[in-house]
């Protein structure tokens, strides 16, 4: 995928889980072929995904074609095969002070992402947590192969910069430590439903430039004119991607937020919904 190279059709950006795939670990092979064709026909592809790099890289192990890697909500972007660096968008390490301030008053505790390059480690005050936090860390872990390191305070913490912090609680909870953040402008916020448990909310924390439309239009602009951008998502913090997308796609079951703004919205993710809707957006772009 060489920079600046202007013969192409446009930007194919897509959202991972709930979008191309209901797996941790694979890609349904008809996306992947079909996805392939779209790069042989002169379409790049954008796979812009919440989860870190390190996971996000796992499923992408049968794309065999150029594709840019957008991870950790836009926090870092990779281009693909040959995991060239593109850029870093992290928050220092003193902001965390700020996040706690938002944080007081809220029972438990929030967790920290190292970042790709350190191994992707999420650092959490096994003390401050409550046992239900402790549960749901270890649960995570053991679902999706995360690596949590229990630690008595944040000053413990190596890095000088980071990609995300995670809250997670009640609705009513993780509204208030949004409020809170938002009153400071340092950061980017998402607030989402937890697919994996029953009214428990999650607030994503990055830096103020680091979101999936922000990072979107960043690394592509490192190609030259963008020409059309086609962007396909499913949850709230997907919003950014389809604001930076001149064709938008939202999946059926999306909230109101993504399909109220969407061109197109795909069937169900178990039926290849996005070839679907991708086939539509291609026809209606030309």
């Amino acid at each position: 995928m060489s920079q600046k190279n202007n013969y192409f059709l446009g930007w194919i950006a897509l959202d991972v889980d709930g979008t191309i795939t209901l797996e941790t670990y694979t890609i349904p092979d008809p996306v992947v072929q079909y996805l392939r064709s779209c790069v042989e026909k002169g379409w790049r592809i954008a796979i812009v995904t919440g989860r870190p790099m390190s996971l996000a890289l796992l499923p992408l192990k049968t794309f065999d074609f150029p594709h840019l890697v957008l991870a950790q909500n836009g926090t870092i972007a990779m281009e693909m095969p040959g995991k060239i660096h593109l850029f870093n968008q992290y928050f220092p390490a003193s902001s965390l002070r700020k996040i706690e301030d938002a944080y007081e008053g809220t029972e438990g505790d929030f967790v920290v992402y190292s970042g790709y390059e350190n191994r992707d480690i999420i650092y959490w005050r096994s003390k401050r947590c409550t046992s239900e936090q402790a549960k749901y860390i270890e649960m995570a872990g053991q679902l999706y192969g995360e690596k949590p390191v229990a630690i008595d305070s944040f000053d413990e913490i190596a890095p000088s910069s980071l990609p995300l912090v995670k809250c997670f609680g009640t609705l009513t909870e993780m509204q208030r430590v949004d409020n809170n953040l938002q009153k400071n402008g340092l950061f980017h916020t998402t607030l989402i439903r937890d697919p994996h448990i029953e009214n428990q909310y999650l607030l994503l924390v990055t830096d103020a430039q680091a979101s999936k439309g922000l990072s979107l239009k960043r690394a592509i602009a490192r190609y030259g004119d963008p020409k059309t951008v086609i962007a396909a998502g499913d949850d709230e913090n997907d919003k950014s991607l389809l604001d930076a997308a001149d064709i938008k796609i939202a999946m059926a079951h999306a909230p109101e937020s993504l399909t109220s703004m969407a061109h197109f919205i795909a069937p169900p993710t178990r039926e290849f919904g996005i070839v679907t809707a991708l086939e539509m957006a291609l026809k209606h772009g030309k």
